[in-house]
């Protein structure tokens, strides 16, 4: 009987941080883990940076781990790290984001494309809109040098047909999940340490994410003004997030509103934290203007709690009917829509019940298996 040849497959997996891994970082790592559960036949090179590279949690017979120092979104990512992967005589390299090396290189790729938010939002200094224009370069040239390409959501796939000017039969939907960690506690009893420790004394509204202007947080803030002023609603609207010195408009807003006793500000919060809050709100609010996906919405629903989101971009793909939508840019429907939540207990209770149901479409095992099945065609 003939041997199956043994594949070498490499995943770029740079943007993995163990003390910070959020987005991109989370995807790669439960990718990687799930990939080497279900193929312990090929050899796979996993490609991290020096701050990462020992503490990286993942190891397998199958699994080798590749020292760089090229960091995402530089210079040395276009002229040396093609060599770095060339020296390894792979036969595919996955990215996991855009930020690849576009020009050097002959390792054929798959590519990960999570959104397209730098084409529609960009940022304000001269600085970022050099970015952008940069941004266009580097993710107009991955998507047309890779064999294949992964997008998170059918949202996200429209979108690079529509700007990248791809074909369709070249890019696979392939959805990600929630981890499993949201879906049960620990230790139950430790949600009212978190809460103290950060001040939350009143029953309420979680936010996770960036201070982005597409995340919309201006808007949520003047919402949830409205809805104590004019509706009585007696809580706190707790974000969790980095406080960004680039969006000096949220804390200006909270300070011109008169919200500081009851808009928490987090700051970053660990992984081993962030289900408390999750599990501990009565209520998850996602007002995001534009999302390749939509990942803490998802992971409130695993987490049992009711989701109020925006009705923009691939966030009613990925919640379904499991969610209480809003108009994102009107900040009176923004506020009817949490008042109307936050004082209907039954609703809470129909919209966490249809939550744990549409969390369950999603593993990553499934993402792994489809993922796996992209590189057997490309290696076919």
């Amino acid at each position: 009987m003939e041997q199956q040849k043994i594949y070498k497959i490499g995943i770029d997996a740079r943007m993995f941080s163990a003390s910070q891994a959020v987005g991109i970082g989370h995807y790669t790592e439960e990718l990687i883990r799930h990939i080497l559960k279900h193929d312990t036949g090929n050899q796979y090179y996993v490609f991290l940076m020096p701050n990462s590279y020992n503490s990286f949690p993942i190891h397998a017979p199958n699994l080798t781990k590749v020292k760089v120092t090229e960091p995402h979104y530089s210079i040395s990512e276009q002229l040396s790290y093609p060599k770095v992967i060339d020296s390894k005589n792979l036969d595919l390299i996955h990215y996991t984001n855009f930020n690849s090396p576009v020009f050097f290189g002959k390792t054929p790729s798959v590519v990960t494309i999570h959104d397209l938010t730098l084409w529609f939002f960009s940022g304000r200094s001269r600085k970022d809109w050099l970015n952008r224009f940069l941004y266009k370069q580097v993710i107009k040239r991955a998507a047309e040098k890779a064999e294949r390409i992964i997008a998170i959501s059918h949202n996200t796939k429209k979108d690079i047909v529509k700007l990248l000017g791809q074909s369709e039969d070249k890019i696979f939907v392939v959805h990600e999940a929630a981890s499993k960690r949201h879906s049960k506690l620990t230790s139950p009893g430790r949600i009212e340490g978190i809460k103290a420790k950060f001040g939350i004394t009143k029953p309420y509204m979680l936010y996770v994410g960036q201070w982005r202007a597409h995340k919309n947080i201006v808007r949520l803030i003047r919402a949830f003004h409205i809805a104590k002023r004019r509706y009585q609603l007696d809580s706190q609207l707790v974000l969790v997030g980095k406080i960004d010195k680039k969006a000096p408009e949220v804390l200006e807003v909270i300070k011109k509103l008169n919200l500081k006793s009851d808009v928490v500000l987090t700051g970053f919060v660990p992984d081993e934290e962030l289900p408390y809050l999750y599990h501990g709100s009565e209520v998850f609010i996602f007002p995001s203007l534009y999302e390749g996906f939509g990942l803490p919405p998802l992971e409130a629903m695993a987490s049992g709690t009711p989701v109020i989101a925006s009705n923009s971009s691939a966030i009613p793909e990925i919640l379904g009917k499991a969610a209480k939508y809003f108009d994102p840019r009107d900040v009176e429907n923004i506020a009817k829509t949490m008042v109307e939540v936050m004082k209907n207990g039954a609703l809470r209770k129909r919209l966490k019940t249809a939550g744990l149901k549409q969390v369950g479409k999603y593993s990553f095992d499934k993402m792994a298996k489809e993922t796996i099945e992209i590189y057997k065609q490309i290696l076919a």
